[in-house]
C-alpha cells in the first residue's frame, strides 16, 4: 500500500523548519510522505535533509500585484497535478487563499492553518475587504480552518461560510524539552545588567519602537539595564525597519542588536526577561513560548494572542498596546523585583507552557484533524 502524502506549504522554509518541524517529523514517523513547499532561503536545505521539497517561484509575500499572485495559483495547480498529495496544510496567507483554491480544484483535501490574521487586518481599509474576500472563497475548500486565539476565532469564524471548519488550537505549541531552563547551566550567564530581550523580526507592529524609547526613558533613571534587539531586516514588509533605522538604534549605550540564530536559546538564558510589546496581529507568539519554556517571564500586550500567554503578575507584566509609558513601568517593575521573585514567575511560566502549549499536546490535536480527513 502506497504512503499517503501530506504537503505543508509555507512562504518561507525558515517558518517551516521553526514552527513546523516537530508536526512533520511526527507525520514522517507514522509512516506519511512529507512534502515541503516554500520559497527558498538559508533554511531550505535544512528541510531537504529530512523531507521532499519543492521551491515557490512566484510568491510574493507583500506584493500586491494580481498578476504574480495568477502565477502562484498556476504554479500551485502545477505542483499539486505533478505531486497528487493526499492532504495540503496551508500556513501564511497567500498559501491558504491560492494554494487552497487549487487543491480544491483538483480535489485534494486542505487545512488552512492562520497563525495571526497580521497587518492587513491591523490596518484595515480596502487591502483589508480584499483578503476577506480571498479568504472567503478559499475558506469553501478547506475541510478545517485552524486559528490560534480566540479574537482570531471570532473574525475567522464571520468569514467563513461554515463555522463548524474553524478550530481553535492555541499556538503551534513549543518543544518543552529542547526549550529547557535546564541548557543553561552550560552558559554563563552576565551577572551585572539586567536583559530585556526581544527576538522576532524587526517590524515596527512588534513594538521595536516603543521598546527602544521606553529604554530611552528609563535610561534617564537608572542604567542598571540592558536591551538585546535579536531578529533582523524584514526586507519587502512595509512595516520592517531599515538598515538607516537600526544603525540609529545602535548608537545608544543600552542597546545592543544581535543577528538571529538557528539556536536562540543560549541567549535567552543570558536573559532576565523576554519582551515582545507587539500590537501586530499575532496567532500566539512563539518567541513567548520558547522564553516561558525556559522558565523566563515575559513582558507583553494586551494584543490578541499575546495575552494568552500572559498572566499578569504571575509569568510577566501585560502592558498596553502602543503605549510607551505603560511599557516603561513594566520595566521598571521588573527590575524592582527581587531575583526570587522572578525565578518564582519564570517557575509558573514554565508550568503554563507544560500544561496549555506543550508542543506534544498541540501536535496531537493536529493529528485528530488530519486523521479525521485521511483515515477511510
Amino acid at each position: 500500500m502506497a504512503k499517503k502524502s501530506i504537503v505543508l506549504a509555507s512562504n518561507t522554509s525558515f517558518s517551516l523548519y521553526n514552527f513546523r518541524l516537530g508536526l512533520m517529523r511526527r507525520l514522517k514517523e507514522l509512516g506519511y510522505d512529507v512534502v515541503c513547499i516554500a520559497q527558498v532561503d538559508d533554511y531550505t536545505e535544512y528541510l531537504k535533509e529530512e523531507f521532499s521539497f519543492y521551491p515557490l517561484k512566484n510568491l510574493d509575500r507583500k506584493g500586491k500585484n494580481p498578476i504574480k499572485d495568477f502565477k502562484l495559483f498556476l504554479e500551485f495547480l502545477s505542483l499539486y497535478r505533478k505531486i497528487r498529495p493526499d492532504l495540503v496544510i496551508n500556513y501564511t496567507i497567500k498559501p491558504n487563499i491560492y494554494s487552497s483554491i487549487a487543491s480544491g480544484i483538483l480535489g485534494i483535501p486542505s487545512i488552512s492553518v492562520i497563525t495571526g490574521l497580521g497587518y492587513v487586518f491591523l490596518r484595515g481599509g480596502l487591502l483589508e475587504k480584499l483578503v476577506r474576500v480571498l479568504y472567503k472563497k478559499a475558506f469553501k475548500f478547506n475541510k478545517f480552518i485552524i486559528v490560534q486565539n480566540s479574537e482570531d476565532y471570532r473574525v475567522v469564524k464571520h468569514i467563513s461560510d461554515n463555522a463548524k471548519k474553524v478550530i481553535l488550537i492555541e499556538s503551534s505549541g513549543v518543544n518543552t524539552d529542547y526549550f529547557s531552563p535546564a541548557i543553561c547551566e552550560k552558559h554563563d550567564r552576565n551577572k551585572g545588567k539586567t536583559i530585556f530581550l526581544f527576538i522576532g523580526r524587526f517590524l515596527k507592529d512588534k513594538g521595536i519602537i516603543e521598546l527602544i524609547e521606553a529604554g530611552k526613558l528609563l535610561w534617564q533613571e537608572r542604567k542598571d539595564f540592558e536591551i538585546w534587539l535579536v531578529g533582523g531586516i524584514d526586507y519587502g514588509n512595509p512595516q520592517s525597519l531599515r538598515e538607516e533605522d537600526i544603525n540609529n538604534i545602535k548608537k545608544y549605550e543600552f542597546v545592543k542588536v544581535l543577528p538571529f540564530s538557528k539556536d536562540v536559546r543560549p541567549l535567552i538564558c543570558q536573559a532576565d526577561c523576554v519582551v515582545l510589546p507587539s500590537y501586530y496581529k499575532e496567532g500566539i507568539p512563539r518567541s513567548l513560548l520558547e522564553a516561558m519554556s525556559m522558565a523566563k517571564p515575559i513582558i507583553t500586550t494586551t494584543s490578541p494572542g499575546c495575552m494568552d500567554v500572559c498572566e499578569d503578575g504571575v509569568n510577566g507584566f501585560l502592558v498596553e498596546q502602543r503605549s510607551i509609558s505603560s511599557l516603561k513601568v513594566s520595566m521598571e517593575r521588573f527590575l524592582n523585583l527581587s531575583e526570587e521573585d522572578r525565578q518564582r514567575m519564570g517557575v509558573l511560566g514554565r508550568e503554563l507552557a507544560i500544561r496549555r502549549f506543550d508542543e506534544k499536546i498541540i501536535i496531537e490535536k493536529y493529528l485528530s484533524l488530519i486523521g479525521s480527513i485521511l483515515q477511510p
